[in-house]
């Protein structure tokens, strides 16, 4: 006999909630998501996905495999809703000195972690604009989720079949009635809830901004500490500010004209920069920067996690996605250990 599939409440519909919700239609599971209307990190969200960590050169977590299933579903989505959401678009990195660009160059070359995921740029490949005075690296396999109009897209889709409400929720509310399951994907509002437990989700202020350049600046992200995204329209993404004592997701007066100069210090002659946008958001995020995910505590069989995404949300979303529920549907005994509460030393299943 084949087991009853449950009817699940999703909590918020920021990213976590959007890809959530696109794992469960896709297994043709019934669910309705719940947003309160606040603002979520996705809001803000670079959509980069970026199989290196630049401080250190190293490969992030899973790279590979989360690259790879993020391409994949993401496409998929693309062909449910008919509006392009990812396209490959490399990153160049500006060498910050000499001791930098060595240690790229060598890793390069081969036989490292990372050496797969990068490659050295010659100057004259570079974009016009560019200035890079200790040279200049390429992660080729990188790309660019276009955040909002998944999002967007998502929640249109879920209201036109009756799937969404505008409605908070929170662990007072319990399992409301005619659901099985609730998954919460409320990013930092789940914070609270989650204290009970000994659980830790952090709030990480950050802030992006929308340019217009006087010039184009090229068709690839740059970064050089600040990231350029280009937006394909003649516009460019710049960010991200990271802030861990901002409770609140507050425009900042001095932001703009910050990340303009990161901006213009990756270039020539940056001419003039229009800013078109400012926005900001808190992320969701955990002590190792892994998120919290799958069933908190026996005692309240009805209520996973998948929170604390981070900066890296769009790249790891279909796969912590997808892992939060197979376990929910008893596919799997558990989320993998390296993103299970029980890491946290401060756990307690009340």
């Amino acid at each position: 006999m084949t087991p009853k599939r449950p009817h699940v409440l999703i909590a918020g519909d920021g990213i976590a909630g959007c890809l959530i919700a696109w794992e469960l239609h896709l297994r043709g599971c019934s669910f309705v998501v719940w947003s309160d209307g606040s603002p979520a990190a996705s809001d803000v969200a670079a959509g980069m996905s970026n199989p290196v960590s630049f401080k250190r050169i190293l490969p992030q977590w899973n790279a590979r495999a989360q690259q790879d299933e993020a391409r994949a579903r993401y496409q998929t989505i693309e062909s449910q809703i008919g509006t392009i959401l990812w396209r490959d678009l490399p990153i160049v990195r500006i060498f910050a000195n000499e001791e930098y660009a060595k240690c790229w160059v060598e890793r390069a070359a081969g036989g490292h972690a990372v050496s797969p995921f990068i490659e050295v740029l010659e100057i004259s490949s570079l974009h016009k604009s560019i200035n890079a005075p200790f040279g200049a690296g390429l992660v080729p396999d990188a790309g660019w989720v276009n955040v909002i109009a998944l999002t967007e897209a998502s929640r249109l889709k879920w209201q036109q079949q009756g799937s969404w409400e505008q409605r908070p929720w929170t662990m007072a509310d319990g399992c409301p009635q005619g659901f099985d399951v609730v998954v919460d994907c409320r990013g930092t509002g789940g914070a609270e809830d989650l204290a009970a437990f000994g659980l830790e989700l952090r709030r990480n202020h950050g802030e992006v901004i929308r340019v217009k350049p006087a010039e184009s600046w090229g068709e690839r992200i740059v970064n050089n500490a600040n990231w350029v995204l280009p937006l394909g329209d003649g516009t460019y993404r710049v960010g991200s500010t990271y802030h861990w004592g901002i409770h609140e997701p507050v425009c900042l007066e001095d932001t703009p004209r910050a990340l303009i100069q990161g901006a213009s210090n990756a270039r020539k002659t940056p001419g003039e920069i229009e800013c078109l946008e400012h926005l900001a958001g808190l992320r969701p995020t955990c002590f190792d920067r892994r998120p919290i995910l799958g069933m908190i505590s026996k005692d309240y069989p009805y209520y996973h996690a998948c929170l604390g995404w981070g900066a890296r949300g769009v790249t790891i979303g279909p796969t912590v996605a997808r892992w939060t529920i197979e376990a929910m549907l008893g596919e799997r005994d558990a989320v993998p250990d390296e993103v299970h509460p029980k890491r946290f030393p401060t756990f307690t299943e009340k």
